[in-house]
């Protein structure tokens, strides 16, 4: 069994800038009330483990994030990388809470894109995932046309010379070209502002130069888009096996054979600890005599 630790994989930027934030701004305030609204990132071990440091994260997806601000009584309130509605930090402010903003710089990028066609008229389109705090801070900011898919843009009605299409910073490279094509099939006139992030589009990169393992295992949040992408991804680059965990204990082992290929790689909010337990159980792995599974220590996620 060859195992292939694919690079890059793991922490983005911005991913690696809003736990830096938290742990600076705890501290710098060791005795203050601090809580993240929404999880800072996608990934429920990170959440866990920033508990060990008294930063709480109030996540509801049910709620809105103006209910669920309401909960927060005092102290620090920290917003997450994906971006927040101006509403909700108006509220915050409101309330005498001391706002942290841990937004991604390409996600602002995207926000301050937006912002830039509006004000020259242009009509936007943007595409992105129904529910994902990202797209749900540019909707509440923005007034654009919201598609997540190819069938959404004949649902278009767009009369104007001006259009521009702009999305999700973690979308598939793949599955954005396609409604790309059949925006511009629609509208000719159409000018494209590509906001995938780099981060995502070298992970999603470095995948594509690898559909030639006979396995996959992606680890990640089952709440993070850019691993459910990177396991789009590597399906159909036509990698016949493709596991999406989110620990080694849900690795499945009864997939796997002496002579194979596997390929390892970790979405951008995957702490790099959970993946190399994962990479180095494989590489020690006897397929015929497989040892127990370890637990997750949580004072190894925020290393």
């Amino acid at each position: 069994m060859e195992i292939i630790e694919i690079k890059p994989r793991g922490y983005c930027k911005g991913v690696v800038k809003s736990l830096a934030l938290a742990k600076k701004v705890r501290k710098e305030n060791p005795t203050v009330p601090i809580t993240i609204l929404g999880a800072l990132v996608h990934n429920k071990y990170i959440s866990q483990a920033l508990e060990s440091l008294n930063i709480k994260t109030i996540h509801y997806p049910s709620l809105s994030k103006l209910e669920q601000l309401e909960m927060i009584e005092s102290g620090i309130v920290v917003f997450s990388a994906h971006g927040i509605a101006k509403e909700v930090i108006e509220k915050a402010q409101s309330q005498g809470l001391t706002v942290v903003d841990a937004t991604c710089v390409d996600v602002t990028k995207t926000h301050q894109c937006i912002e830039r066609y509006l004000r020259q008229d242009y009509q936007v389109i943007y595409i992105g995932k129904k529910f994902h705090p990202e797209t749900e801070a540019i909707l509440s900011n923005y007034d654009v046309h919201f598609i997540e898919t190819d069938n959404d843009v004949s649902k278009l009605y767009i009369n104007s010379d001006k259009i521009v299409v702009t999305n999700q910073t973690t979308l598939s490279i793949l599955q954005i070209q396609s409604i790309y094509d059949s925006l511009l099939k629609r509208y000719p006139q159409i000018e494209i502002e590509n906001d995938i992030c780099l981060a995502t589009t070298i992970r999603q990169e470095a995948v594509i130069k690898n559909q030639d393992l006979d396995a996959l295992v992606v680890v990640g949040d089952p709440m993070s888009n850019n691993t459910a992408m990177l396991a789009s991804i590597g399906k159909n680059s036509g990698i016949p096996l493709v596991q999406r965990i989110e620990t080694l204990q849900d690795l499945d082992l009864s997939d796997f054979r002496e002579d194979m290929r596997i390929g390892v790689t970790a979405g951008a909010s995957t702490p790099p600890y959970l993946c190399w337990q994962v990479i180095n159980y494989l590489k020690e792995l006897d397929i015929n005599s497989p040892t127990p599974f370890d637990p997750v220590d949580l004072s190894k996620i925020l290393d």
